[in-house]
């Protein structure tokens, strides 16, 4: 069985200004991330596409369902064990344009979250096709403007270097670089900051965890709601 090609392994993981930082793999995590491919745990897991924007209550009342309805796709758990991560909150670009001091209750709105690879050393993208997004308008001054200020969409950046033998992401100091040359014209924002980058390496559960089909990640908004798919495993 799939699960049985995985040996345990714990990540070490410390949390600073926020975001999720990786320390240095150990032997057997990398053999972890070598047993299975994303498209083998995918074929081994539920995706609950249901669950995007509900209250996570709500997905888990979806996700429980599914459970006592087909008990093996989930392990045969008794129960489901749900892991809730919080990430940074949605913000419609209508509402930034109406009101820019939003983005303010975002502690780190500045920074570009940067998905490198399993070895943290070249940027890959969240699709594996090195196109790095923001999710937030930036908002400069501007005198010109009826409102003293002007915001637009940036990015998205291609940070996959075609030109590499053989073709591969950007490293995480050349795709930020090449990102703050684009978007210099634009700095600082009506706030004062700077766009920067920080890095954004595979989720713990996809690459370092030994498959368990009855866990369940759920990602959440500040108001408790679900912001990407789940999915078991």
């Amino acid at each position: 069985k799939i699960a049985a090609v995985l040996t345990a392994a714990a990540a070490t993981t410390t949390v600073a200004s926020g975001n999720l930082l990786r320390d240095p793999k150990t032997v057997v995590q990398k053999q972890n991330d070598g047993a299975l491919t994303e498209g083998q745990r995918r074929l081994a897991t539920q995706v609950f596409d249901s669950c995007l924007n509900l209250h996570m209550n709500k997905c888990k009342q979806i996700i429980d369902a599914a459970h006592a309805a087909n008990p093996a796709a989930f392990g045969n758990v008794a129960s489901i064990l749900y892991i809730t991560l919080k990430v940074r909150p949605v913000l419609l670009t209508a509402d930034i344009l109406a009101d820019p001091d939003l983005l303010l209750d975002v502690p780190d709105y500045q920074l570009i979250g940067l998905r490198t690879d399993s070895d943290n050393t070249h940027v890959v993208g969240i699709k594996g096709d090195g196109i790095v997004t923001y999710p937030y308008s930036w908002c400069v001054t501007d005198a010109a403007e009826a409102t003293g200020y002007r915001c637009q969409e940036i990015g998205p950046w291609d940070c996959y270097d075609e030109l590499a033998t053989p073709p591969t992401g950007q490293t995480f100091v050349q795709c930020c670089n090449d990102i703050k040359a684009e978007t210099g014209h634009l700095m600082p924002d009506m706030h004062g900051n700077y766009l920067d980058c920080y890095n954004s390496p595979p989720p713990l559960e996809n690459l370092e965890d030994p498959l368990d089909l009855g866990r369940v990640y759920l990602h959440i908004d500040a108001n408790n709601r679900v912001v990407h798919p789940p999915y078991n495993g």
